[in-house]
Parts: structure tokens; sequence; C-alpha cells
């Protein structure tokens, strides 16, 4: 009898720890694959959890999947996420002529049709948000939103050539010999450590495309911008820092539902700066996205 007294509290205990471990949810499992894109280039990307819609995360300018890691173990618990490296950039292949937006949307469209996503929305960030809606012009019937993450503040400003030449160096010297100093712009929160994950992105890699893709980033925005958010079928919807501000009522000229969510007090890098903030944002537009293809 003793020796059945000191059983049960142990076998008590074994079963807590057993429930509270099944109702805990684990981490989705990443599945990581390859793609290829339409003039042959190997695309990279990451897939995380199964449930619909599936939230495609495009990073910007000199940056991999990795920057959106911490979204990524977040919406997994409740939709599938896909993480993509662009031409250039992360473990993509760089075997590119043509470095336009063009391109780069075709990338995320040989992702999403590989993976035959049918329920998509498309999440861009910086130079990833005029690559998104490339994406969205290409395969509309899968799409259903579009996120644009602190970019195309406002769709009317025109970059002369003299703006373009002085800035093609400029960023690439950021990239080149980044410090905490010239990244200050971009991480108002957390600077070091921002710094530290954002090094290893641009510092000592291969830059093939780098200048030529963010030429053309400027190209489009001067030429295509107007056009393609006119092919926009989806509803779209930004999440910005609140510097510079948004140019609300250009967007709606083209597309009358645009509303853009502010995130004050923070970089280029909303995300990093302020994940909860941005996560709950997200969160509430991937839910108008859906009441909306309900409401259908």
């Amino acid at each position: 009898m003793k020796k059945l007294f000191m059983i049960l509290p142990m076998a008590l205990i074994l079963c807590f720890m057993v429930g509270c471990q099944q109702g805990e949810k684990a981490e989705p499992t990443i599945i990581f694959d390859t793609a290829i894109s339409a003039d042959g280039v190997s695309i990279a990307y990451e897939v995380r959890g199964e449930s619909e819609p599936a939230l495609v995360f495009v990073h910007g300018w000199s940056n991999k999947r990795s920057i959106w890691d911490t979204q990524a173990v977040h919406f997994s618990q409740k939709y599938t996420v896909v993480t993509i490296d662009l031409a250039g950039f992360g473990e993509s292949g760089n075997d590119r002529k043509m470095w336009t937006m063009e391109s780069f949307g075709d990338d995320v469209v040989a992702v999403v049709n590989k993976l035959n996503l049918k329920n998509v929305i498309l999440i861009g960030f910086s130079m990833g948000a005029p690559v998104v809606l490339e994406a969205a012009k290409r395969v509309p019937e899968h799409i259903t939103g579009v996120v644009l993450v602190d970019e195309l503040h406002d769709i009317k400003t025109v970059f002369s050539q003299e703006e373009i030449n002085n800035l093609i160096p400029y960023f690439m010297d950021v990239v080149t010999e980044p410090t905490i100093e010239k990244l200050e712009p971009f991480f108002k929160k957390n600077r070091e450590e921002s710094f530290k994950r954002i090094t290893p992105m641009v510092k000592d890699v291969s830059k093939v495309g780098w200048s030529e893709s963010i030429k053309d980033f400027f190209r489009w925005h001067n030429e295509d911008c107007v056009d393609s958010l006119k092919k926009i079928q989806a509803p779209l919807i930004s999440i910005n820092s609140d510097q510079p501000p948004t140019n609300v009522e250009a967007f709606k000229e083209y597309i009358p539902s645009f509303e853009a969510k502010i995130i004050p007090g923070v970089g280029h890098v909303v995300f990093w700066d302020a994940p909860d903030e941005f996560n709950r944002l997200l969160e509430e537009t991937i839910q108008e996205f859906v009441q909306i293809v309900k409401s259908k």
C-alpha cells in the first residue's frame, strides 16, 4: 500500500506533463525546396504550416527570406507560410540576364505554381512591394489579397535620372561596407541587434545583379507602377511606417478600397522594430481579406 501511494503521485505528475506537452502546439516542420523561374533561374523557398490562406512573404532588396523568420514562426501556427529568396539573393541562383521587377515577379509565380497554391496572400517588403504587384498581375485567379510593407508611400513620386544615379552607389555602399550609422534610417529600435541580423545578409556575399535590380526598381516606379496597380484585381493594403507619409488618395485613384495601416515611430524594417504590432495588423488584414472572399 505504501508503494502504491508513492507511485500514484508520480503517475499523476507524468500524466500532467504529457498532457501539457500534448496541449502545446509544436512548431511546424520547415520544408525547403526550389522552383525554376521563367528564365531558368533556381528559386529557393521554405514552407511552414498547412492551412489556408497561404501567406507568401517576399523580402526586399539586399535581403533574403530569413528576414521574415519571426513572422514565419508566428503565422505558420495558423496558416501556410512560404518565404522566398528572390534571384540573386540568399540561396537562389544569380544566373539572370534581366534584373527587372517583372522577372522577380516570375520568381514568386514559379513558387506559387509549384506548390499549387490557390488561396494566396502576397506580402512584399520594400523592393518586394513591386515584385508582389507584378506577381499578382500574372496569377490573379490565385490571389486573395496583396500587402505592401513600407514601400510605395507616394506613387506619384518621380525619380529624376540624377537622383537615380546618386542613389544606386549610395545603396551599394551601404550594403558593401555596412555600419550602424549607415543603416540608421532602416532601424529606430534595437539597432545593435538589428545590425547583427542584417550584416550577414549583405556583408561578403555575391552581389551579382544588385545594382541592376535597384536601378530597375526606380525605372518601374517611374514607368510601370500606376499601370500595374490598374491591373490588380485583389484587395490591396499597406502596412507602413509614418515616415514618409503615405499618399492614400493617390492609391485610391486606382484601387478605391485601398487602406494604409501606419506604425508610428519605426524605421523601414517595420516588422523588426515593432514585430508584435506588425503581426497584429497583418492578422487583422488577413481576416479582412478572408471576409471579402466569403462575401463573394
